[in-house]
């Protein structure tokens, strides 16, 4: 297997190429040729006297491409190019399947990709897939995928352009699509494929909730217009220019323990928010930035990767996120692959990894692909690998990349602190300063949501609520500092023979109130006196002991709070009033 990359300049350069010795030997000498033209031009006149040339010239050969949003020849990232890369196979066999697809037929269209993949070998080694996300559903067109039966890797990535995202096009020596995909399978028993991907982007802002979406279109971001975030946060305006704007502050959402990027491309007038990947209702997102350094370093650790795997040749298809964000720097995580084997791709709007049966639409990362036929052959590591960065010299070189990490360091503490203040806020604005229990104001919450859920799964809930007998003449006979310790002691007796499940509160002054979800009238009396026997044989400094009234009542059909809490207060009052030191339940009477 040998891997060849040119830059097209003109079709006379083309020609020159396409008679070249070494393509020509190549040729004579493999028993597939595969051909990816990448081009930076929508321009289908061009691609297809460029398909006609190298077709003309190599009748055998598998020729698939994309429109761009960068190319990678030699590992370089190039911009406003059209590259051709041959890949010259000594064993392996190259077949191209290539669907038109209309939007809404995307599902049935994987699932079709997926059968033909099927019946085309059953050595399968990968997969390229390429296909156009701007104007089709690919998450859909996965999903049909998906129903193949085999674990084979697939890769790829999404057709983009230099615009503002609007077309796009992948096509085969034979066909321009502006809606479809190309699957490009490899087999072979001899054929030996390894994928990589990773993203490097890092979380900026506090978490946040999706709560409306349709399709790839998001509505509301915790109940608000999704548009609200970007124009809050970045101050980007809501206008055409959204994808460029936004293109380095994608979404992070939490899914299934991974981290995946979402990158919007468009904006309603609702303020609604277009993707090319999808995003689910309920989801958990950040809005994150990339972290070059990160970037670097996750990359060494696939290059290390790939040069165990000792390829013949790496394909990259990688986002224009991480153009847009590294710059000059970009090359730093594509050009040592070239260090490792020839190395050849493009930027794409999104890309596609994973077995057969678990695809995953990404957005934001590189995905690295290493190819070899035959026996893994060491790379021995040359003059040019140990050579010192020259860079690491002059200070002024390559710290774009450095300055936006410790940026993004900065901003992840301040994030951070910001969000553990906020909890620590959280819980002083619901817990009593005194004895540290739940307040009056969390205390009506929690009793709120538990009367909705016995209401709504017809479950049994009781509360209780008691009173520290003759508490104002402890306050009166030893002052309030001592009626302050007497507070705090019953309060720890009621934690100590409290179950978790249950929820305890300092209700006001001398009175706390627990509540008891799943636990019927009889089981709630039972609780309490288990309370008034554990708080009357404390012994309390300064006072020895101290006895507490106890007011029980159960949910029932037509409750709300208001009528539970008023049940059981007038349940307490009939305790005192008999003598105090007692429990007294109280329930609705049956007319």
């Amino acid at each position: 297997m040998k891997h060849i990359s040119h830059t097209i300049s003109d079709l006379m350069g083309l020609q020159a190429i396409l008679a070249s010795e070494e393509i020509n030997s190549c040729a004579a000498q493999s028993e597939s040729i595969f051909v990816q033209l990448y081009t930076a031009h929508y321009d289908p006149v061009l691609i297809r006297d460029i398909s006609t040339l190298i077709m003309d010239s190599l009748p055998s050969a598998v020729l698939v491409g994309a429109t761009t949003t960068g190319e990678i020849a030699h590992g370089q990232t190039l911009t406003s190019q059209t590259i051709v890369g041959f890949t010259f196979f000594a064993t392996s066999k190259v077949t191209a399947i290539a669907l038109m697809c209309q939007v809404g037929d995307e599902q049935q269209i994987g699932i079709e990709i997926g059968q033909q993949i099927d019946q085309v070998a059953s050595d399968v080694a990968g997969v390229l897939l390429l296909a156009t996300p701007i104007s089709i559903n690919a998450y859909d067109l996965l999903n049909g995928l998906e129903s193949a039966s085999h674990s084979y890797p697939i890769f790829g990535g999404g057709a983009g352009d230099y615009g503002d995202i609007k077309y796009s096009m992948v096509f085969t020596e034979s066909q321009i699509l502006t809606h479809g995909a190309i699957a490009v399978v490899f087999s072979g028993s001899d054929l030996h494929i390894e994928s990589h991907t990773y993203l490097g982007w890092r979380p900026l802002s506090k978490e946040m909730t999706i709560t409306e979406v349709d399709g790839m279109l998001v509505k509301t971001i915790d109940g608000k217009p999704a548009f609200d975030v970007y124009q809050r946060y970045l101050n980007i305006k809501k206008d055409e220019n959204l994808f460029l704007n936004a293109l380095g502050f994608p979404l992070l959402v939490q899914r299934d323990g991974e981290v995946l990027s979402r990158v919007p491309v468009a904006v309603n007038a609702l303020g609604e928010i277009q993707f090319v990947a999808d995003i689910v209702s309920g989801e958990k997102f950040r809005i994150g930035y990339g972290d070059p350094d990160l970037i670097v370093a996750s990359g060494v650790d696939i290059q290390r990767s790939m040069r165990d795997f000792s390829p013949q040749a790496v394909f990259l298809y990688t986002c224009g996120c991480r153009r847009f964000l590294m710059q000059q720097d970009v090359e730093l995580e594509t050009l040592p692959f070239e260090d490792i084997a020839p190395t050849f791709g493009f930027y794409s709007v999104c890309e596609f990894f994973g077995p057969a049966n678990h695809l995953q639409l990404l957005n934001s990362t590189m995905v690295a692909v290493g190819m070899r036929e035959g026996n893994r052959t060491p790379i021995a590591i040359t003059a040019k690998d140990l050579k010192p960065d020259i860079s690491a010299k002059d200070v002024y070189v390559n710290k774009h990349s450095h300055s936006v990490s410790r940026l993004m360091q900065f901003i992840g503490v301040i994030t951070s602190e910001l969000e553990q203040a906020n909890r620590e806020i959280a819980l002083l604005a619901q817990t009593d300063t005194l004895t540290q229990l739940n307040n009056r104001t969390k205390l009506d919450a929690l009793l709120a949501d538990e009367v909705a859920i016995a209401k709504r799964y017809k479950q049994s809930l009781s509360i209780i609520l008691l009173d520290i007998d003759e508490f104002k003449q402890v306050n009166d006979e030893h002052g309030h500092l001592v009626g302050d310790d007497v507070l705090i002691q019953i309060s720890q007796v009621l934690v100590k023979n409290t179950r978790e499940t249950d929820a305890l509160g300092r209700w006001g002054g001398e009175e706390f109130l627990l509540i008891l979800p799943n636990t019927d009238l009889s089981q709630a009396c039972y609780v309490a006196e288990k309370l008034r026997e554990a708080i009357a044989c404390e012994v309390i400094q300064l006072i020895g002991h101290k006895t507490s009234s106890f007011g029980v009542t159960t949910y029932c059909l037509g409750d709300d709070a208001t009528s539970l809490i008023k049940r059981s207060d007038e349940a307490l009052y009939e305790a005192k009033k008999m003598g105090r030191n007692r429990v007294q339940a109280k329930v609705i009477e049956v007319k």
